[in-house]
């Protein structure tokens, strides 16, 4: 069993879309749309079941739905009724019991399908698959000099902050940051948030085993704390101030960002007004797959992303001093609907429709040219750990935006800017 945390539990009750939003009727009921045609009325029902009471929600489905496919229609409206209403941050359906049934359930998946990240039996199957980075042998050192990588005194700007000045990591963000699914290798192991190797917020292993920022900065400050341990549910101890979600969108990270400030506060290891605080945060992915194709106007989703991350970076301003916030545009997905290209199988079609309905589904290919604008506009770079770490040290208006192989390209902090970079010190 994985040890749980106390500390972790709140992030659970008062969600508003990961986890109660009750994922898995959402998805059956875009496929529905999808293969049934009923898109259509998507808008209209949406207006008048928003107001409906479930009873309400029953008759008007018995009226509206008639001939050969009633059954399926009346599955549609009450399914539509369950989205409309868990698309609020709490509903009903946050009951005490629900959320104690969700957390059994998840919990019960780490037992049933096996701590893949963690026992040696699962990485063999991953090694074999190339799912690992390749071991770096001991003979070889660690590629920055860490020599004086820690200031004398502990800097009172942000622009005077080094790598090892960091005491805090923090992640935030959705299943890419919490590593849903990253040594699986059958759809049940999707349900293991690998998040200890996760780029921004995992630190399992070293950097030998796991080139993850966590890790890099380990090498400049071993006394790092915050990140997650090892595989775990944001419930669990081992998690850390990793508290990515999967299933997490823009607007959720409000709520996200204040449990994060609530469990840096609880820390006993953490002197917030001393310590300096590293906080990485990619969110994106879910607006665009799940959101995007649902609202009247594709293209308002990123004024909503701009609104809900500007209130987020105020959260953290005013509740934890001495932060360095390090936003990350999530991938183009345009690489995920290439990678399933020539993959047939039953298997990944599923998921795939399932877990990205917008640009997979069938009623909606028309659009993917438009989504695929809307996406470059907010980004064009997948970002990995080691890019990340050379962002970090890249002056503003020089950073790199393409991703090379590993340790390819390896920066570090100099005697002439011995900083994480920010606007104003890459001026000088």
């Amino acid at each position: 069993m994985v040890a749980q945390s106390k500390e972790a539990l709140p992030l659970l009750d008062g969600i508003k879309v990961f986890h109660i939003r009750v994922f898995f009727a959402c998805s059956i009921l875009r496929w529905v749309i999808k293969y049934l045609d009923l898109g259509r009325y998507n808008t209209s029902l949406q207006q008048i079941i928003k107001y409906q009471s479930l009873d309400g929600t029953v008759e008007f489905c018995n009226r509206f739905c008639n001939g050969t496919m009633w059954k399926w229609c009346q599955f549609y409206c009450i399914l539509l009724h369950i989205s409309v209403l868990a698309t609020e941050r709490k509903t009903a359906l946050d009951s005490p019991f629900n959320i104690m049934l969700l957390r059994s359930l998840r919990n019960w998946s780490f037992d049933a399908f096996g701590i893949t990240g963690m026992e040696e039996k699962y990485l063999q199957i991953a090694r074999r698959a190339n799912k690992v980075q390749k071991s770096i042998p001991n003979y070889v050192p660690f590629p920055c000099n860490v020599t004086d990588s820690r200031s004398p005194e502990v800097p009172e700007s942000v622009h005077k902050l080094r790598p090892g000045d960091i005491d805090v990591i923090a992640a935030m963000g959705d299943s890419l940051t919490a590593g849903a699914g990253i040594f699986a290798n059958s759809v049940f192991q999707v349900a293991i948030e690998n998040r200890g190797v996760t780029a921004t917020g995992g630190g399992q292993g070293t950097w030998r085993e796991y080139l993850t920022l966590p890790n890099i900065i380990k090498e400049f400050n071993p006394n790092l704390i915050g990140f997650a341990l090892g595989d775990s549910l944001t419930t669990h101890k081992a998690s850390q101030l990793n508290i990515a979600e999967s299933g997490a969108e823009s607007a959720d990270m409000t709520y996200m960002a204040e449990v994060l400030i609530k469990k840096i506060k609880n820390d006993p290891r953490i002197n917030v007004q001393k310590h300096w605080k590293l906080i990485s945060l990619m969110i994106g992915a879910n607006d665009f797959c799940n959101e995007m194709c649902w609202i009247s106007s594709p293209w308002s989703i990123l004024e909503n992303h701009k609104v809900d991350l500007l209130q987020v970076l105020r959260i953290l301003r005013d509740n934890l001093p001495r932060t360095f916030v390090a936003l990350i545009p999530p991938p183009h997905l345009k690489n995920l609907v290439d990678t399933r290209k020539g993959r047939p199988s039953f298997q990944c079609f599923v998921t795939t429709d399932v877990e990205c309905s917008c640009l997979f589904g069938l009623r909606f290919q028309r659009y993917k040219s438009m989504y695929y604008d809307i996406m470059r506009q907010k980004s064009s770079i997948f970002i990995v750990a080691n890019g990340l770490w050379n962002n970090l040290l890249e002056t503003v208006g020089a950073k790199s935006t393409t991703w090379s192989e590993l340790f390819h390209k390896f920066y570090c902090p100099t005697l002439d800017r011995p900083y994480l970079a920010t606007a104003l010190n890459s001026k000088q």
